[in-house]
């Protein structure tokens, strides 16, 4: 193999690392080690991302401490950042708060914000609270951390958290950032959003949007139960205010896609909110019932849906 400098390395790292494939990400890393060249600070953020997506805990763990017992490099808040949502997306929240608490970065936001996301996965309401709490004292509170300790108590089935949830979001009068999901066909770009009726061909979006959920539906695919949330404003999707009614963006833009692209096509789409549960299932099947690989760049990672299976292993 041609050697390569560091940067060019890194760049493959972390391309593995966004796409999910951690043992991928692994696999170079140590290429790039027995070609002679030296990791830095990034190579080690595209490695631990690769590993969180994958679920490899002990591995990625061991790589965290190689940074400074190996390559005398010091862990920063966004390699803290990722050994919280290592731990966090395992369900190993009690490993996860003590990364933060021991950690040099343990007031900085963003480290408890994973912690929280990490909560609502799990439905674990304790560490939840915990994690709002410490955004409170850091004066740090957001939309986002509302809705989501809201998403957890309605989880959870606990009426009394949810009401003061509900209760302190009026007060506050936060919102949400709207989401959007954008395709591109024939290099024109059409943006969509939760239950869009002002695209210029909707009738025909929901009509094919139709025909494809009960084509996805023969091929295996069950509607969850949505959580009506009932909350006060304007509320972004991203799993946190479906109702059993409305039609998340990306639906509409694979509905679209679909109606208006040969069989065959591939579907590439583009989401600003990381996906909910349901519509990841939703696009497992459809790329099962369609013949058809569908990309969707959430928040977060590239998810490849093909022949009804994810590249993410359903761990996202």
């Amino acid at each position: 193999m041609r050697k390569r400098d560091v940067f060019t390395w890194n760049s493959m790292i972390h391309g593995f690392g966004v796409h999910g494939l951690g043992n991928d990400a692994i696999s170079f890393f140590e290429q790039m080690l027995l070609a002679g060249i030296r990791p830095n600070s990034i190579t080690f953020l595209g490695l631990l991302c690769g590993c969180s997506h994958q679920g490899l805990v002990q591995e990625g763990v061991d790589y965290f401490h190689q940074m400074s017992s190996k390559f005398n490099l010091t862990p920063g808040i966004k390699h803290y950042g990722c050994l919280v949502d290592l731990y966090g997306r395992a369900g190993r929240l009690d490993k996860a708060l003590e990364t933060i608490e021991t950690s040099p970065s343990r007031d900085d936001p963003v480290l408890w914000r994973i912690l929280l996301g990490s909560s609502k996965i799990h439905k674990n309401v304790a560490t939840g609270e915990k994690a709002m709490r410490n955004l409170m004292r850091l004066g740090a509170l957001t939309a986002g951390d509302c809705v989501l300790l809201s998403t957890i108590y309605a989880g959870a089935n606990y009426p009394s958290g949810f009401a003061k949830m509900r209760k302190l979001i009026k007060t506050l009068g936060v919102k949400t950032t709207p989401g959007w999901s954008w395709i591109e066909i024939s290099n024109q770009v059409h943006k969509f959003v939760v239950d869009d009726k002002l695209h210029p061909d909707s009738m025909q979006v929901y009509e094919k949007l139709e025909e494809v959920t009960k084509r996805a539906a023969s091929a295996g695919y069950v509607k969850e139960e949505a959580v009506m949330l009932n909350l006060p404003g304007s509320w972004s999707e991203g799993g946190y205010s479906e109702t059993p009614s409305s039609c998340h963006s990306e639906k509409l833009a694979i509905a679209y896609g679909l109606a208006k692209t040969p069989e065959g096509t591939s579907l590439r789409i583009v989401k600003n909110l990381r996906v909910c549960k349901n519509c990841h299932s939703f696009t497992k099947f459809v790329s099962k019932a369609f013949n058809r690989s569908i990309v969707v760049r959430d928040r977060v990672r590239f998810h490849h849906f093909k022949n009804g299976v994810c590249s993410c292993g359903d761990y996202w």
